[in-house]
């Protein structure tokens, strides 16, 4: 059962992610998601080490207070889930070239993976509170700037900026939750913030229909859902002190990059087929959020259908979670996450030939409920093989392989849709999970490794 939390906590959920995001290493922080995204929502080991240092310490925050703080999260989430798809919407009307598109949307991951790297020195410099307000109030002008330049390079500055200060909003929400909830607590606060992420991602995408992706208002939406995020936040009082975890933090966050590096020497060592299957999962994730949109407009659907289909398919992301983490718990983890590899890839050949309507709606929600439950057998199989004492390093190391593989996603996957048409989105995902399943199936064979 243990395993089973642990399982469903490493998900990246849809903000970036993504995020689908990935592990962070130290100190405050968690993925998130992943979702997934990204993508915050998975607790980091590095998280849960401070979380340690001060669990028998009074909660000083309440439950009201947590709730609060999660309605402004959910706001500023449904902004960024409206933001990733607006943008790409936005490019194809402006004749954007799909290898536009792709760079465009890499920068946010970049921007995401630095953030990760150098954002939270902020955090522990001026507090949870000021580093929420600077962040939002970033992403808020940079939701403003794409109404007010469409050249592609200033995008391309705008959306790492966004990605830089995303990781760093999902950075103060989870360590905020991490210190006001008791252990008694922890499982139920957390299993409401990966609610909160799908659920936030999944209505933004409703909301693209509202208005017409080539005018100002969607971006001033966006805009205005950031800024609104900060009037809970602020209501929800002072985050609990945790004097003995800041100072940890200070004295960890200048070496996260080198542990990270360190962690990704680990993987490779106790369990190289984790590198491999880490790098596909964000390039799966975050080509899905970027370039589905322009694969759907491209094959003639109209922006209401693209924000419908969008919204359910993140919600169906949902769908899977704990069966999959059941089945990964009782059978071997590559033999699982072999089986998703050659379903997700099955069904990316199906994306890549189909021509009907329903059938690419219909395999469309099932490609994702299957691409975006991978992510957490990975983690789950890295950290069942490596040494106890690694397990810091190692969640630095696989939120810098799944950020690696999610900033070249978008820009892969639009080069093969350049090339083979918008149905190369699903070539180029039929690709990696064509690869990946070779790579698993070995493993399990015996012939590479762990």
């Amino acid at each position: 059962m243990k395993q089973a939390r642990e399982t469903a906590a490493h998900q990246p959920t849809g903000a970036s992610y993504l995020l689908d995001t990935q592990p962070l290493a130290d100190g405050w922080e968690s993925t998130g998601s992943l979702s997934a995204a990204v993508q915050p929502g998975e607790a980091t080991a590095g998280a849960k080490s401070a979380a340690a240092v001060v669990g028998s310490a009074p909660v000083v925050g309440s439950l009201r207070s947590t709730a609060v703080l999660l309605l402004g999260y959910a706001i500023l989430i449904t902004g960024n889930g409206l933001l990733s798809t607006l943008i790409s919407l936005r490019l194809i009307q402006q004749q954007a070239p799909s290898i536009v598109v792709g760079v465009v949307q890499s920068a946010y991951y970049i921007g995401f993976l630095l953030g990760a790297v150098y954002g939270g020195a902020l955090i522990t410099r001026v507090g949870h509170h000021r580093a929420f307000v600077t962040f939002a109030a970033a992403s808020a002008c940079c939701a403003l700037g794409y109404a007010v330049w469409s050249a592609a390079a200033m995008w391309v500055v705008l959306r790492f900026v966004t990605g830089f200060c995303l990781v760093g909003i999902f950075t103060v929400v989870e360590s905020w939750l991490h210190q006001v909830a008791s252990n008694a607590q922890r499982g139920r606060v957390f299993s409401a913030y990966l609610i909160t992420n799908y659920l936030g991602v999944g209505t933004g995408q409703f909301l693209i229909g509202l208005a017409d992706p080539g005018g100002f208002e969607l971006f001033s939406a966006v805009a205005a859902l950031f800024t609104a995020s900060l009037i809970p936040v602020a209501l929800a009082g002072t985050a609990p002190a945790a004097t003995a975890a800041l100072d940890a933090s200070r004295a960890t966050y200048g070496s996260r990059l080198a542990r990270g590096l360190s962690g990704l020497q680990s993987i490779y060592r106790w369990a190289p087929l984790g590198v491999a299957a880490c790098l596909s999962a964000g390039a799966l994730n975050s080509a899905f959020y970027t370039m589905q949109p322009v694969f759907m407009r491209r094959v003639g659907y109209a922006v209401p259908d693209v924000s419908h289909f969008m919204g359910f398919a993140l919600l169906a992301a949902l769908v899977p979670q704990w069966p999959v983490a059941r089945l990964a718990d009782r059978f071997d983890r590559r033999k699982v996450l072999l089986c998703l590899a050659a379903v997700t890839g099955s069904l990316s050949v199906l994306l890549f030939l189909l021509h009907d309507d329903r059938l690419i709606r219909a395999f469309g929600y099932l490609y994702v409920a299957v691409a975006f439950s991978m992510y957490g057998v990975v983690t789950s199989y890295v950290n069942d093989c490596i040494p106890a004492d690694e397990r810091v390093a190692v969640s630095a190391g696989l939120l810098l392989i799944f950020s690696v593989g999610a900033s070249a996603g978008p820009t892969l996957a639009s080069a093969t849709m350049s090339v083979a048409g918008p149905s190369g989105l699903y070539l180029f995902t039929g690709l990696v999970t064509g690869a990946l399943a070779t790579l698993t199936m070995r493993s399990v064979a015996g012939q590479h490794g762990r």
